[in-house]
């Protein structure tokens, strides 16, 4: 093995390369993990649209969202584990690759199986790089630059996908149709790729991470009742939010331009949220949690008798999506604030957690808008958020930020 100060020909470390060069590695870290979390979330937008040329259910149409998250929940933790010693580098180019196939299957799949195949390989590069990207983050910063900031451009990406993909693919499919949205994302992945092949550095490990690893974040207990705030909001918002635009078509009886419009509206208000939690939750996560799962609980509460109508759908989604943007923010700051040194360990089934949360609650959702419609849906929904509220409000009482020791 090379040592750290002599890399091989044309591979540069870290700290042989430019300043400019150094950010545009953690850049294009940080859109690759754009492009990932906007394909994963484009179904949302455009579920309308697949079930109608494919035939089948909205409720079906879900698995799309379903099967990413059970994939990348099982490769996490398991690709973390299995890679050992190689290069990070080549870890995150291939993770890459692996999304641009997966985009280019399921634009020109001419069944719903071989659609899903598409989107389990994409859960398979979400898993990965996700729990990759986001640990690597303080080994890409630029020269001055802190780890927190670091991790910061790296999850601005990941929470901007997950605000904005949706409106954007639901207006790109407007354009040209949900097949064209994918192979959009397609092409997005290969100027990410290139940067990624001739400006990421070697990126050898410290440390493999070992399987004792993984369970770190659980076995801490103030870092517990974080865990179990985020999958009660989380599942509460992935099972109402995949299924807003059945919503505003079925109840709402709005158009497909009517629905992209306000779904970018709700991305515009999240990149807002992800803006304010970055400034409230560095002071008090508890009651910025608190107050995200608030917002999110009127919204959803509020949804079935006043989303009806164009004012009142664009003040609740614009409220869910403020809400939804900081709460991304929220759960890494907890766990950095309760169990700093336990963070990289475990963000591996972390990451695998959250995937399961959008499994889960998108199939449940699914499950509950065939069987019983969008408002028992958006009921529950309300319920568990107001759960997650108790969790935070009763069991994280003792839970207070202390961010000055960290590093950033």
């Amino acid at each position: 093995m090379p040592s750290n100060r002599q890399a091989p020909r044309g591979l540069p470390e870290h700290n042989q390369q430019s300043v400019t060069q150094q950010w545009l590695a953690i850049l294009s870290v940080a859109v690759g993990a754009f492009a990932l979390v906007t394909s994963e979330f484009l179904p949302v937008g455009v579920l309308n649209d697949v079930a109608s040329d494919l035939g089948i259910s909205a409720g079906l149409a879900g698995l799309m969202v379903t099967l990413p998250g059970i994939m990348a929940a099982l490769a996490a933790p398991l690709i973390s584990v299995g890679v050992g010693a190689l290069d990070r580098r080549y870890l995150l180019i291939g993770l890459t690759l692996i999304m641009i196939i997966a985009n280019t299957i399921v634009a020109y799949a001419v069944d719903f199986n071989l659609l899903l195949v598409g989107r389990v390989l994409l859960g398979v590069s979400i898993g990965g790089f996700w729990a990759t990207a986001i640990a690597l983050s303080g080994r890409l910063a630029p020269d001055g630059m802190g780890v927190a900031k670091a991790n910061s451009i790296i999850m601005a990406g990941v929470t901007l996908a997950t605000v904005v993909g949706v409106p954007v693919g639901t207006w790109l499919s407007g354009l040209m149709g949900w097949r064209m949205t994918f192979l959009v994302t397609a092409l997005v992945g290969i100027p990410v790729l290139l940067a990624q092949v001739f400006l990421l550095p070697r990126l050898l490990p410290e440390k493999a991470i070992r399987i004792s690893d993984l369970p770190a974040l659980f076995i801490n207990p103030q870092a517990r009742i974080g865990l179990i705030a985020v999958l009660l909001i989380g599942l509460a918002h992935f099972a109402a939010y995949t299924y807003v635009a059945p919503f505003f078509k079925q109840n709402a009886g709005f158009d497909g331009p009517t629905i992209g419009s306000l779904l970018l509206l709700y991305g515009v208000a999240g990149f807002m949220g992800n803006i304010f939690a970055g400034y409230a939750a560095n002071r008090s996560v508890r009651h910025t949690l608190m107050l995200v799962a608030l917002m999110i609980a009127v919204s959803t509460a509020l949804f079935p008798h006043f989303a009806t109508g164009m004012t009142g759908a664009a003040m609740l989604i614009a409220l869910w999506g403020f809400a939804f943007g900081a709460f991304p923010a929220c759960a890494n700051i907890w766990m950095f604030v309760v169990a700093p040194k336990d963070v990289e360990r475990g963000m591996p089934l972390f990451v695998a957690m959250f995937q399961v949360i959008i499994a889960l609650g998108s199939f449940f959702g699914g499950q509950v808008v065939d069987h019983m419609g969008t408002a028992v849906l958006l009921s529950l929904a309300t319920a568990l958020v107001g759960c997650g509220f108790v969790t935070v409000l009763v069991l994280g009482r003792n839970v207070s930020n202390n961010l000055a020791a960290q590093p950033g």
